[in-house]
Formats: C-alpha cells, sequence, structure tokens
C-alpha cells in the first residue's frame, strides 16, 4: 500500500510540475528588417512585412490628418508607407505631403506620422529600433497596445490612445544627430503585445526642432501567446520562471509530508 501511495503522489507531483511548465513563457530574441525599393502589399497606403522566429509583423502607417469632433487634423487616419531602400522606411500623409527629402521621412512636421506593428503568431515585447535615416532631429514616441481585442488607431487621436487600450512605453528627446547618420534608439520595457505604435514625437515638452527619420529594424523578444493584450504564456519548450518553480517546490513539499503522514500510521 505505501508503494503504491507513493506512486500516486509521484504521478500526481509529475503533473503538476507539467502544468506549470506548460504556463510559463518562452522569450526568444528577433529582429525585423524593412528594405527595398518595392512593398509586398503596394496597393492603397500600402503595407509592408518581415518575419522573424514565429512572429510576422505588417506595418502600416498613420497620422493625424483627419478632422472630426477633436477638431482639425488631430484623428488618426491611414497614410502611405514609402519604401526608403536600404535606409528603411518612410510616411507620406494624405493631406498633400510633398515626397521631397525630408518629408518622405517619418515625421511631425505639420502632421505627425506613425508607424504601426501589427504582430501575427507570438506576442512581441520590443525594446529598441534602428532608424537608418535622420535629419534634423529624431525625437520619437512609443505606445503598445494592451487592451481587448485588436489593437487599432482608426479614428483616435494620440491624446486619447492611453484611454482606449494603448499604454505608454516613453516619449523619448534624443540628443540632435548630424543628417544621414542611423543610430539605434531604446525604449527598454516589459510589455508583450501583438501591436506596437512607433512615431515621430507626438508628447509635450521636446524641443522646438522637427523630427525625420526612416525605420529600417524593430528588435525585442517573442513570446508565445494568443494576439492582443499583455502577457506572455502557453506554447511549446517553455522554461518556468522562478515564481512557477516555487509554486511546483511547495507542491512537492506538500506531497512529501503527506506521504510520510500515512507511513506513519
Amino acid at each position: 500500500m505505501k508503494i503504491m501511495r507513493n506512486q500516486r503522489s509521484l504521478k500526481l507531483a509529475c503533473l503538476l510540475a507539467g502544468v506549470a511548465m506548460c504556463g510559463a513563457g518562452s522569450a526568444i530574441a528577433a529582429n525585423w528588417t524593412f528594405t527595398g525599393s518595392t512593398l509586398e502589399q503596394p496597393a492603397g497606403y500600402g503595407a509592408a512585412q518581415d518575419t522573424a522566429g514565429s512572429a510576422t509583423a505588417t506595418v502600416t502607417a498613420w497620422a493625424n490628418t483627419a478632422n472630426g469632433s477633436e477638431g482639425s487634423n488631430t484623428v488618426l487616419a491611414s497614410a502611405y508607407l514609402t519604401p526608403q531602400g536600404s535606409s528603411g522606411l518612410g510616411i507620406k500623409h494624405a493631406d498633400g505631403e510633398t515626397t521631397s527629402s525630408p518629408q518622405h521621412a517619418a515625421d511631425n512636421y505639420e502632421r505627425k506620422e506613425s508607424f504601426l506593428f501589427s504582430f501575427a503568431g507570438d506576442k512581441v515585447n520590443l525594446t529598441s529600433s534602428y532608424f537608418g535615416w535622420i535629419a534634423n532631429d529624431s525625437d520619437f514616441s512609443v505606445y503598445a497596445y494592451t487592451g481587448a481585442g485588436a489593437g487599432s488607431v482608426s479614428g483616435l487621436t494620440y491624446g486619447n490612445l492611453t484611454s482606449n487600450g494603448w499604454t505608454l512605453v516613453g516619449h523619448y528627446n534624443e540628443v540632435s544627430q548630424s543628417n544621414n547618420s542611423g543610430d539605434t534608439k531604446s525604449f527598454a520595457n516589459t510589455i508583450f503585445s501583438s501591436y506596437w505604435l512607433i512615431g515621430a514625437y507626438n508628447g509635450g515638452g521636446a524641443d522646438s526642432k522637427s523630427d525625420y527619420f526612416k525605420l529600417k529594424t524593430v528588435s525585442g523578444l517573442t513570446c508565445a501567446d494568443t494576439p492582443g493584450g499583455q502577457g506572455c504564456g502557453g506554447g511549446s519548450s517553455q522554461v518556468p520562471e522562478p515564481g512557477t518553480l516555487l509554486l511546483v517546490s511547495m507542491g512537492l513539499l506538500g506531497l512529501t509530508r503527506m506521504s510520510r503522514r500515512r507511513e506513519a500510521r
């Protein structure tokens, strides 16, 4: 009987450990790069794609060119994504912006332009971006979607993003650099999301210079999960987190004590 009880305890302990292992997240470093003279989906406003690991990033362009109840040129609407060769991606907003330099880059001159990244497959914790080209200045803003469902910016303003499921990762006032020099921009955080918004600075309190840049690469970690919202879990080949290991250890300790009490009877 004691042997049978020990075997049952061992099986239960293994089951608890297996459940804990399956609930832990597995993060893998990845880079998504966007270069070239043509877009994969050139029709309309355009979109670009790149796959790293098990996550595919689709990029679209947005700018505050719509009017509506918020007032003139405050509401976000689709913009034209413009490929800029080895420098990365630029944006041309829909209010008749010129495609000449530097306004073929993403900028906040007259309108504030942003790249929306939608990830299919694993969730992503973006932590940095490489701007392949900079003119004048390169202050930028980053948001991650942590609400329910799909992350959309259509019909929103930069001012009400955070009241509609978006979390501000940060507004970054960068040191001015010489024109045409590329630079890596870091925005370390712990959010895993399927939707990220990176654009020319749209906060308050920055310097008076307009910001222009072409976005070439975004980098971070992937994590198996369902799209939408914040969190990291599920998937195969998971490594348990420290908290999960502690719970498993406590469970095993309790099972051992129960087994010893039964043997003493």
